[in-house]
């Protein structure tokens, strides 16, 4: 399921001229010299078979070699994988998606496509140095687990980790204001107070505006409002303060933000109205539909209500597993007001469910 990460990722990168300076300022200076960056396009949608356009959704950019041979220039696939918690997994993930990629494009009468994958993360903690056995070890002992786990093929990639950079140096001369705006919004936004949130904005005013006042793609205007939706759906930023900030910033009336968070609030509220109706409709009756509508409302409300502990969760312990999602996820309007409760005094996730 996509995060607001993911879509303000995806937003920004499926432009390549907004990707061409955040590749330029990742990748090793010998690859960037070695790219024709003028043949920097997304990638065909043809290359990418059926599992891979499933499971991987974050761009992918082809570009070709400035030593292309006389019969035809040399492509390279320039893949995209965005991680906003550390995943264990990614090795794995990432492998699977290069090899795809390589093999969408094999012929006899061309040369394969390279595949040069790029991790851009920006979890809490910094992406670790030494990296942790593969999962599926986890029930051997230490030795066996060490000696399978070093035969286990391991993948090369660019990491952009976010988690490591300061406000100026996320601020890269050769980044579009978007490019910039959009690292900045990811590495700090999800981890501030609303004072915080507040003072980053104006800190940024000047990459807003240029947002706001690009022709595009895409245009300006989407833009800010894409900045917008996401800093309502990771902060706690009270959307009348953050229109007010807005159009003071952008020296314009801003409508998109009130109307944006209106439709946050009506898609959960239409995710629980859906599972009320499918329930009616099993039902078979009318007062079974009706009570359906009724607590598809209040199960609307709970999802709103359990997304922002689980976000005050991430603040507070880091990411948390897809078990303890689940269990926030489906906890009954008492459980969680025990959470709201206790989630400022807790130290630890134990202590907070009361375990």
């Amino acid at each position: 399921m996509a995060t607001p990460h993911d879509d303000l990722f995806r937003y920004t990168m499926r432009h390549a001229h907004h990707a061409a300076g955040w590749l330029a300022a990742v990748l090793p200076a010998a690859v960037v010299a070695a790219l024709n960056w003028s043949t920097l396009a997304a990638a065909p949608e043809q290359v990418r078979d059926r599992d891979l356009r499933q499971h991987a959704t974050d761009p992918v950019f082809v570009i070709e070699l400035l030593d292309g041979s006389q019969s035809g220039s040399q492509s390279v696939f320039l893949l995209f994988e965005h991680k906003s918690w550390f995943d264990r997994l990614a090795h794995d993930q990432v492998l699977r998606y290069s090899v795809q990629l390589a093999n969408s494009t094999r012929s006899s009468s061309s040369p394969p496509t390279l595949v040069i994958p790029i991790i851009v993360y920006h979890g809490k903690a910094p992406w670790p140095e030494q990296l942790p056995a593969h999962p599926h070890l986890d029930p051997l002992d230490g030795s066996a687990k060490a000696a399978i786990d070093r035969l286990q093929p391991r993948l090369q990639f660019v990491l952009d980790d976010l988690s490591l950079c300061t406000e100026h140096e996320l601020r890269r001369p050769g980044l579009t204001a978007l490019a910039q705006l959009t690292r900045l919004c990811l590495a700090f936004l999800p981890r501030l107070d609303v004072a915080e949130a507040l003072a980053a904005i104006e800190r940024w005013a000047d990459l807003l505006r240029a947002v706001d006042r690009d022709e595009g793609p895409p245009p300006g205007c989407d833009a800010a409002a894409a900045i917008a939706r996401y800093a309502l759906q990771v902060t706690e930023i009270p959307t009348a303060m953050l229109q007010q900030i807005f159009e003071r910033i952008l020296e314009r009336p801003e409508e998109t933000i009130m109307s944006t968070a209106e439709k946050l609030i009506r898609e959960g509220l239409e995710r629980g109205l859906e599972r009320g109706r499918t329930e009616g409709r099993t039902e078979g009756r009318t007062e079974g539909r009706t009570e359906g509508r009724t607590e598809g409302r209040t199960e609307g409300r709970t999802e709103g209500r359990a997304a922002t502990i689980l976000r005050q969760m991430q603040k507070r312990f880091g990411p948390v597993s897809a078990e303890v999602t689940e269990r926030v996820r489906t906890a009954l309007p008492a459980e969680l007001d025990c959470l709201t409760d206790r989630i400022l005094d807790a130290a630890s996730l134990a202590e907070l469910f009361g375990d």
